[in-house]
């Protein structure tokens, strides 16, 4: 398990009135809370305590029944609903019985790179199957207590990805940057990149021609957002090299393949991306994970 920053600040909490428990991991930008709680009423803060950045928080009802209020708002929760935010908040939070929460703290700056952002407003997250669904595995990921590296790490960032992707559609809480009721062109491009990044032809002129425009107008579409569509495509294949040659399961691969299955036209492309990522070439980074693991 992989303990995360403190993000939470719980105050006015009675600890002979009632119990509560936090658990907590990073999965890459993102870092998660369990939160279980017995019935009771506190005020809790969630905000980028003990982060560096700001974040949005998304607040998920696993269990349970609570509410939430936020000066002059109220939400009643249910399982399977919830809330997002900006920033620091303080609610004050009224749980029935037991509750558990999950509590999914986003970078804005991940947020930005997607081409969208919170509202600062509370307000309720429409029910979604697949929103709970993921919810709910992210909570049996938290409480497993068992490293989290790898592919599996990779995975579960695309699991948060997803929700992300499903709390913009269904949602009023984000607003789009100039395409309010759409999702985002950015958000667009960048999923094709994340289904398509494998591919050896795929770079920044045969996206543009994806999408109809051209490769100054995709220029612009990221401009602002800290990244770009050449950076979208290179950050992922070497984020899956990386997983490949420090996955067990994967290292009866050699370098060749490696190199193919990410999407790199030769070994040597592979080689250049991994030394600038880690330092180190693709062998050394592989041998240093076995290392590692021993």
């Amino acid at each position: 398990m992989q303990e995360a920053s403190g993000a939470l600040r719980f105050v006015e909490v009675d600890p002979d009135r009632f119990s509560m428990t936090v658990d907590s991991i990073t999965l890459g930008e993102y870092v998660l809370h369990r939160n279980t709680v017995g019935p009771g009423t506190f005020d809790v803060v969630a905000d980028a305590y003990g982060l560096d950045e700001p974040v949005a928080t998304i607040v998920m009802l696993i269990e349970g029944a609570a509410s939430l209020v936020h000066g002059r708002q109220q939400l009643d929760l249910l399982p399977g609903t919830g809330t997002l935010t900006e920033g620091a908040e303080t609610y004050r939070t009224t749980i029935h019985d037991h509750a558990t929460y999950l509590y999914v703290f986003v970078p804005m700056r991940a947020l930005r790179r997607l081409g969208i952002a919170p509202t600062s407003a509370l307000g309720p997250l429409a029910p979604s199957p697949l929103l709970r669904a993921s919810a709910a595995f992210l909570v049996e990921v938290i409480s497993a207590f068992e490293p989290i590296g790898g592919a599996a790490q990779l995975r579960l960032c695309r699991v948060i990805d997803t929700m992300l992707a499903t709390l913009y559609a269904e949602n009023d809480l984000f607003r789009a940057e100039g395409e309010a009721g759409r999702v985002p062109l950015r958000l667009r491009i960048i999923e094709h990149i994340a289904a398509s990044f494998a591919e050896r032809e795929l770079r920044p002129e045969t996206l543009a021609r994806r999408f109809n425009m051209s490769t100054r107008s995709l220029q612009r579409v990221f401009e602002g957002s800290g990244t770009s569509a050449a950076g979208e495509i290179a950050e992922r294949r070497v984020q899956l090299a990386l997983v490949l040659l420090s996955d067990p399961d994967h290292r009866g691969l050699s370098i060749a393949e490696v190199a193919t299955r990410c999407g790199y036209h030769s070994q040597a492309h592979l080689r250049r991306a991994v030394v600038a990522h880690t330092g180190l070439s693709p062998s050394q980074f592989r041998e240093q994970t076995k290392a590692e693991d021993s």
